[in-house]
């Protein structure tokens, strides 16, 4: 058995080297998206809209001059369709804010968050995007 603690996230790497958490379960997705453990105010987060799923969360210190690219955007984003239950098949959109915009609820349930401020909608073009599945691979834990 490991002696190190399980991490409520799978990491992942971008195409321009930044880290991509993503949520493992409900409860998990509560510590990755609330906990200053897991996540900064200042990172990306993203979750398929309308879908029980993932939440995705893009460490702002990893990337390239702390400015998100379209394609980091995009791995991102074809991560939380993937890791959701939305229909893998057409237009998927997939909710993008910063992370300090997620609040968790009082009482809610696991995996359940709300949003604030300025909120954008990512459209992931499955068919033409799903390929970049094929390079995103997580890393070992």
């Amino acid at each position: 058995a490991s002696s190190r603690t399980r991490l409520p996230y799978r990491t992942y790497e971008s195409a321009g080297g930044a880290e991509i958490r993503v949520g493992r379960a409900a409860a998990d997705n509560d510590l990755l998206s609330t906990s200053p453990e897991h996540c900064d105010g200042d990172d990306w987060w993203l979750h398929a809209a309308g879908c029980p799923g993932s939440h995705v969360v893009i460490r702002t210190t990893t990337l390239p001059g702390g400015e998100l690219s379209e394609a980091t955007e995009l791995d991102a984003a074809v991560l939380a369709a993937n890791h959701s239950r939305a229909p893998l098949s057409g237009k998927v959109p997939v909710t993008l804010c910063r992370a300090r915009q997620v609040s968790k609820p009082k009482g809610a349930k696991p995996g359940l968050v709300q949003l604030n401020g300025d909120v954008r909608t990512v459209s992931v073009d499955w068919r033409k995007e799903r390929h970049r599945l094929e390079r995103l691979r997580p890393k070992p834990s």
